[in-house]
This record gives structure tokens, C-alpha cells and sequence, in this order.
């Protein structure tokens, strides 16, 4: 009797234990994470924008409020050299698999141009917020960020390319 209840539990057991459920983990390669995630951004933007539309404020000014917000966390010492290459490093952190190589010029004026493909900003249609009301919100979070670095920044945006020039105040 003992053998058939330890058999019996086992073969349970056993089937918990390796039986397929219903869900599981998808397993995924860094690319895959990596450009999901990159996917999300200018979905959550958009949504953002949508609210504060309801709201009365446009996407420009909503912008300048995350850009408040986030601005404190860059390393204010670091001035310009620091914000130039923090905005390469998200452009190149957001960069997909299919975007091109991102381009850095530095101007004769002491300004840097930096040229990346849109990437995920142009591939979302304009179910929440345009795509000229995303590159929007997008410079004025840029703006705040560069004037709590001592910076200025202009942007120039295409479906295809965003063109970036940073200057110190």
C-alpha cells in the first residue's frame, strides 16, 4: 500500500511539475528585448500627449514639464560635454537594428550636430498624438534638459532623421 501511494503522488508530482501549462516565458534574444522595449517609448509619449491635450496644454509644453522633472538627474558639473554625450548616448541606446549609424559633427562655432535615423518616433501612426506633435513634446524635454546643463538645443525633424545641435549658453 505504501508503494502505491508513493507512486501515486510521484506520478502527481511529476505532473505538475513537467506538465506544459498554459503560459509560459517566451524566450526572447536581447535584440528582441531591446527593440520591444525601444518600442514602447514613443507609444507612452503619445499617450502622454493625449492626456495633455485633454488638458489644454499642447505637446511642446508638456514636454517642458517632463524635461523640469528629468533635468535634475544629469550631472549639472558635467555642462556641456556632458549633455552633448548624454544625448548621444540615448540616441544610440534607442537605436534599433534597423536604424542607421548616428553621425556627430562638431561645428566651427563650438556647436555639436548629431544626425540619427527617427527610428521608432516615424514607425507609429497617429492613433494618440502626430508625429509632429511627438518630435514636439520630444524638444521640450530636450530644451529643459540642455538649459539646466548651461546648453541650448535646436532640433530638426523628418520622418526619416532627427538633426540635433547642441551649443554652450
Amino acid at each position: 500500500m505504501k508503494k502505491v501511494i508513493i507512486a501515486t503522488a510521484f506520478i502527481l508530482l511529476a505532473g505538475v511539475v513537467f506538465g506544459q501549462g498554459k503560459f509560459t516565458v517566451p524566450e526572447l534574444s536581447f535584440e528582441q528585448k531591446h527593440n520591444r522595449t525601444n518600442s514602447q517609448f514613443p507609444v507612452l509619449i503619445a499617450a502622454g500627449i493625449n492626456f495633455a491635450k485633454t488638458q489644454d496644454v499642447t505637446p511642446y509644453e508638456y514636454g517642458k514639464k517632463i524635461g523640469k522633472l528629468f533635468a535634475p538627474t544629469w550631472d549639472k558639473e558635467a555642462g556641456f560635454d556632458g549633455y552633448v554625450n548624454g544625448m548621444i548616448y540615448i540616441s544610440e541606446s534607442s537605436r534599433t537594428t534597423d536604424d542607421g549609424p548616428i553621425e556627430i559633427k562638431e561645428n566651427d562655432d563650438g556647436s555639436v550636430t548629431i544626425i540619427r535615423d527617427q527610428g521608432q518616433m516615424s514607425k507609429y501612426g497617429d492613433t494618440y498624438a502626430t508625429f509632429e506633435e511627438r518630435c514636439e513634446c520630444m524638444t521640450g524635454i530636450a530644451e529643459q534638459i540642455a538649459d539646466y546643463m548651461g546648453c541650448t538645443i535646436t532640433r530638426e525633424d523628418t520622418k526619416q532623421s532627427s538633426k540635433i545641435t547642441i551649443k554652450k549658453k
